[in-house]
């Protein structure tokens, strides 16, 4: 294998799939990217088997073939080369490398132990508008746990889709987020995806613009192919059953506070520097047209913030972790947000008022006992 390129393109492509690339494998394999040149491209590709990522650049391909080097070493040198042309030539025990005056060599293993692309049946696919998917994925990954002893499911972002909607969802089982947004087209069938949230955060990432088409892979359907721009990422499907998380949205309330969420979000803030424990306990106590905000520590001290909203309903005080709250706030990007309550041990509703979201983006909090 050799070809030339610029230095920018190389370092980009083997920094992407770098971040696949689980440092601490077993297999010395996996630990390295592979690089492929073929006909005025080179592509690049890692995985740790459950999630691979490939993307590509324009090349100046003099003989084609197949090169693996460590991620980790590469992208380490590639992003301390200055904006120049890189000449690569590479075989199964070694890259040799040159810029400029700069010229390195580094150790390979050979490219055809490398575990190839995922492979299978092409099952059901679906389009959408990347800007639209990546708000959206972003707006519901981070309620999922983080805690592998919750297990594989709750650390997935449940994928429904149904005509021509897509709903994305994510709980840790304190906090529940939830997010439709329109398909490209119909889609004839229904179907239900766990896809591991890490594996949406690199098609967050991958994604810029345009359209993101996925494609379910394998007879079992176990796999979902994102495919944006020059990136395609491929992402082993969590196995079992989501919870059934309509059964956590109340059906009705009976008290709803309408605020500004900036306003909101800035009490809560400063009231959550108080309350800085492990539960960051907050109080949102409701009456008249203004919503109060306390907060008390033995070690900080007070905490008082008052609001001006409109609501609806008896009165009421319920107690938060400022820290889920605040959260869920930061991915609501309407001038005002409405939280809707059955009680003060109940599921509280936390939506955007106005705005393009309205409707769709949906959060779940469970209270604290006071």
């Amino acid at each position: 294998m050799k070809f030339t390129c610029n230095t920018k393109d190389i370092a980009s492509a083997v920094a992407a799939a770098g971040k696949v690339v689980n440092t601490h494998t077993t297999m010395p394999i996996l630990g390295n990217v592979l690089l492929t040149a073929k006909k005025g491209r080179v592509n690049v590709r890692a995985t740790d088997l459950e999630l691979t990522l490939e993307n590509g650049f324009p090349a100046e391909v003099s003989e084609e073939g197949a090169c693996t080097v460590g991620a980790r070493l590469f992208a380490g040198y590639l992003a301390n080369l200055p904006a120049a042309e890189l000449e690569m030539h590479g075989t199964a025990s070694r890259a040799a490398v040159k810029c400029d005056r700069s010229n390195y060599e580094f150790f390979a293993l050979p490219a055809e132990e490398f575990p190839p692309v995922p492979e299978g049946k092409m099952g059901d696919q679906f389009r959408v508008d990347a800007k639209t998917f990546r708000e959206a994925a972003s707006a519901v990954t981070f309620a999922a746990s983080s805690e592998e002893a919750r297990g594989a499911v709750l650390m997935g972002t449940l994928l429904e889709v149904e005509g021509q909607t897509l709903t994305m969802v994510a709980t840790d089982g304190y906090r529940l987020a939830r997010h439709e947004l329109a398909l490209s087209e119909k889609v004839p069938s229904g179907a239900k995806y766990i896809v591991p949230a890490r594996a949406l955060g690199e098609v967050v990432r991958a994604a810029s613009g345009g359209i993101i088409e996925v494609t379910a892979l394998g007879g079992q359907a176990n796999q979902l192919v994102f495919n944006t721009g020059d990136v395609k990422v491929i992402a082993r499907l969590v196995d079992g059953p989501y919870p059934n998380y309509q059964q956590v949205i109340p059906k009705e309330f009976e008290r709803k506070v309408v605020a500004s969420t900036p306003k909101l979000l800035a009490g809560l803030r400063r009231a959550e520097v108080v309350a800085g424990d492990r539960a960051s306990m907050v109080k949102v106590a409701m009456d008249g047209t203004s919503l109060v905000i306390t907060a008390t520590s033995d070690t900080t001290g007070n905490a008082y913030e008052e609001l001006d909203v409109e609501r609806s309903g008896d009165p009421l005080t319920i107690a938060f972790n400022a820290k889920y709250l605040v959260e869920i706030l930061n991915h609501i990007s309407a001038d005002t947000v409405s939280l809707e309550f059955v009680g003060a041990l109940q599921p509280t509703a936390i939506k955007p008022a106005t705005g393009e979201n309205a409707g769709r983006q949906l959060y779940i909090l469970m209270p604290l006992r006071q």
